[in-house]
This record gives structure tokens, C-alpha cells and sequence, in this order.
């Protein structure tokens, strides 16, 4: 990604928040419970991966941005996927996509498709101690991007484990060092995370 690719990033990022604050709704299964549903759907929604809303009422139903690891394995996990989430795949198409992974990049058909720019992928690496998840590389790259408010839900670094999987998920990542990385930047910038 050149600057000019990231500048163009931070612009479509700032246009499409347009002075709202940011829903970053993660996939915890424990987010199925709350009624946050019209909180999020109040901001400006980013979505992760295969996050399709399946319980409005506690997930909202709007999406703006749609933040994945690669195409490739959005597709694969959108096939494994249980039936709710397969059935409204369509429900993805319209929003501004992100490809966050620097994996497959020479697979993206989109020429317009936006990249996290892998200089800040390599510092969060660094600061983390390990390779990010999209979660807390979207965080990153929202709050380093713009200046949006930022208001976190479904979070809880995999002590529910993800709603749309039946296996245990927990990949590369510190979640401990995610965790900890999330609420020092929610707690220095006075922003929100709801559980």
C-alpha cells in the first residue's frame, strides 16, 4: 500500500463515518445476549468477517464497513457457515470492504478494493507481540485512520468464543495483549466498550 493508497483509505473512512461514532461490532457469542442492537445501528457500523447479524435485536442489523481477513477465506468460512449466516451473504455486498491480512492480496478482482496498510499491521504486530486479529487490527486501524469515537461491542477476546463457529477459534493471537492494547486506547480516549 503507498501513502496515496492510505491517504485514500483514511478519506473513505472519514466520508463514509461522516461525524458519527463508530459501532465496531466483534462476533463474541456473548454480544447474542445484550440488546445492543439500536446502539449500533445508531453509528456508523464496522463489521468483521463472517458477522453477519443474526439476532438484530442484540447485533443491529445496518453494515457501512466490512473489515476481513482475506476473500478467499471469507468465502470458505461464508460456506461453512450455519445456515443463517449463509442464507443473507448478500446482506455483505454495498458495504466498503477493508482486506485486512496481507495474505492472497494478488487475489482481490476489485481494483477499488482497500487494503490496512502493512506498515500499521506491522507496528501493531510489535506492540502485541504476535500477529493481530482482524478485531483489533480494524480498532487499530480505525483509531489511528481517523478521528472518529469509537464505541465497542461483542468484544470479549474469546472468552465466549465466536457466535457463527462451533469450534474453538482462538488462532495465532496474545488475546491477553489484544485485551489489554483495546481498553488502555477505549480508557486514554474516553471511548466506549459494551459487553
Amino acid at each position: 500500500m503507498t501513502p496515496i493508497d492510505e491517504t485514500r483509505l483514511s478519506a473513505d473512512l472519514r466520508r463514509i463515518i461522516a461525524g458519527r461514532p463508530v459501532s465496531l461490532v466483534g462476533n463474541a457469542a456473548s454480544l447474542l445476549a445484550s440488546g445492543h442492537g439500536s446502539r449500533i445501528d445508531a453509528g456508523c457500523v464496522v463489521r468483521l468477517n463472517s458477522g453477519i447479524p443474526v439476532r438484530p435485536a442484540a447485533q443491529g442489523r445496518r453494515i457501512d464497513v466490512h473489515c476481513f481477513s482475506t476473500r478467499p477465506s471469507l468465502e470458505r468460512n461464508l460456506r461453512l457457515a450455519p445456515w443463517r449466516i449463509r442464507f443473507k451473504r448478500g446482506y455483505l455486498r454495498g458495504a466498503y470492504s477493508v482486506w485486512m491480512s496481507e495474505a492472497d492480496r494478488s487475489e482481490a478482482a476489485d481494483p477499488d478494493q482497500a487494503f490496512y496498510p502493512r506498515h500499521l499491521r506491522e507496528d501493531l504486530a510489535a506492540a502485541l507481540g504476535a500477529r493481530p486479529s482482524v478485531g483489533v487490527a480494524t480498532f487499530h486501524m480505525l483509531s489511528t485512520l481517523t478521528d472518529a469515537g469509537i464505541r465497542i461491542f461483542g468484544f470479549d477476546f474469546k472468552a465466549s468464543g465466536t457466535y457463527y463457529r462451533t469450534k474453538d477459534n482462538k488462532g495465532a493471537h496474545d488475546w491477553a495483549a489484544e485485551r489489554d492494547f483495546v481498553l488502555e486506547a477505549v480508557e486514554r480516549n474516553g471511548w466506549q466498550i459494551f459487553s
